[in-house]
C-alpha cells in the first residue's frame, strides 16, 4: 500500500459534535488515522471519545506531552483506549515546548531527546508486562520506576500498542529511529529538510539500534490550503508559517533556504506586539517552500512529491490565525480530496 493510500488527519473541531462529525467524515472517506492534538483539550480524552464514536478508522494521540504524565499513566491510558477501540489506537508522544512544560505543568524538561527516549522505553515496558504480574523495573536518568504487586486484570487486545513520536530536528529524529515505531513530521518543513535532515537522522537511529527500515513508519506532514483562490490559500498558509517563525527553535528550518532574516523579522515584530507585521514578514516564496497552497492540482503535486519519501501522509490545514469556520473548511477539503475512498470513482 502506497503512502497516498495511508492518509492521516488531525482531530479538529470547535465542539465535541464537530470532532465527531469530522472524524466520521474522515472514516467514510477511507482516511487511515485521526490524531488528537494536545493544547486546548487532552489528547487522550479526545482519542477515547473518537474511539467510541468510530468503527474502522485508527485513533491516536498526536501528540500527548510525554513529560507531563508518568509512563505508568501513559501505559494504562494507551491500553485502555486500545481496548476500547478494538486495537485501533496509536500512542503518539512528544516533548512539547520547554517553556510550557516548565511553567504550565511544572514538569522537568531536561534534554528533550534523551528524556523522550526514556519515556517511550518505560511506557512500552509497562504495557508489555502489565498482565504478567511480575515486578517492572526501569532505571534511567529521568525515570526510576519500580512497580511491584500490580497486575492489570484486563486482557490486552493485541501484542503491542505502537508508539509514535513527533520530531523535526535531527536529534529527535535519530531518537525516533532508535526506539519509536514511527515518526510523524512537523507541519512546516520543506522537501529538502526531509531529505537532508529528517530521513538521514531516523535512518541513522534505525541503523545504530539494529532495526530495518521496513519496521519503521514515517508519516511526514504537509500543511495543505486547498482553494481555487490561490492568493487566499497562500495567505492562510502564510499565517501558520508566521506562528512558527516567531519560535527561535525553528530557525534552522528557515536558514536552510535563506529565510533567516524573514523569520527574525517576524519574531521581532511579535515581541514588540506588532501582530500585523508578523505575517507580513513571511514571503510568498516561503509559503511555496514549506506548504502546499492553491488549487487542488497544485496541492496534489506537493503532496505526491512528499509521498515519494514516506510510508503514509499526515495532511493538515492551516491552523493559526484563522477562524474556526475557515479551519473546518480547509480540513474538509483535505478529507474530500485525499481520502482514498472519497476519491474513488462513483
Amino acid at each position: 500500500m502506497g503512502a497516498l493510500e495511508r492518509i492521516s488527519v488531525a482531530a479538529i473541531g470547535t465542539s465535541v459534535a464537530d470532532l465527531e462529525a469530522e472524524a466520521l467524515r474522515a472514516e467514510a472517506a477511507g482516511v487511515e488515522c485521526v490524531w488528537a492534538p494536545e493544547l486546548f483539550r487532552s489528547a487522550a480524552t479526545q482519542a477515547a471519545y473518537l474511539a467510541a464514536k468510530t468503527t474502522k478508522i485508527n485513533v491516536a494521540t498526536g501528540i500527548v506531552w510525554a513529560f507531563t504524565r508518568s509512563p505508568f499513566i501513559h501505559a494504562v491510558s494507551a491500553l485502555d483506549i486500545d481496548e476500547m477501540s478494538g486495537g485501533r489506537f496509536r500512542l503518539g508522544m512528544g516533548a512539547g515546548v520547554k517553556r510550557l512544560n516548565e511553567t504550565w505543568h511544572n514538569a522537568d524538561y531536561g534534554k528533550p531527546a534523551p528524556h523522550l527516549r526514556e519515556a517511550i522505553e518505560a511506557t512500552r515496558l509497562i504495557m508489555q508486562h502489565a498482565g504478567a504480574g511480575e515486578p517492572i523495573r526501569y532505571e534511567g536518568s529521568y525515570y526510576d520506576i519500580d512497580i511491584k504487586g500490580w497486575i492489570r486484570p484486563h486482557p490486552a487486545v493485541r501484542e503491542s500498542v505502537p508508539i509514535y513520536t513527533a520530531g523535526i530536528q535531527s536529534g529527535m529524529c535519530r531518537m525516533a529511529g532508535d526506539v519509536a515505531d514511527g515518526l510523524i513530521g512537523h507541519p512546516i518543513q520543506s522537501l529538502r529538510w526531509i531529505d537532508e535532515v529528517v530521513v538521514d537522522a531516523f535512518e541513522t537511529g534505525l541503523s545504530r539500534s539494529g532495526r530495518e527500515r521496513k519496521d519503521f513508519d514515517y508519516l511526514p506532514t504537509v500543511c495543505c490550503a486547498i482553494d481555487d483562490d490561490e492568493a487566499r490559500a497562500i495567505e492562510m498558509a502564510r499565517r501558520t508559517i508566521s506562528f512558527y517563525a516567531t519560535v527561535k527553535t525553528y530557525m534552522p528550518l528557515w536558514e536552510l533556504h535563506g529565510f533567516g532574516d524573514n523569520a527574525a523579522a517576524a519574531g521581532d515584530a511579535f515581541r514588540r506586539g506588532d501582530l500585523t507585521a508578523v505575517p507580513a514578514a513571511i514571503s510568498d516564496e516561503m509559503v511555496e517552500t514549506y506548504c502546499a497552497a492553491g488549487p487542488l492540482d497544485k496541492v496534489r503535486g506537493r503532496v505526491e512529491a512528499t509521498a515519494e519519501r514516506a510510508d503514509g501522509l499526515f495532511l493538515t490545514p492551516p491552523t493559526y490565525f484563522i477562524s474556526p469556520e475557515e479551519l473546518s473548511e480547509f480540513q474538509n477539503r483535505i478529507i474530500d480530496a485525499f481520502g482514498p475512498a472519497a476519491s474513488l470513482p462513483r
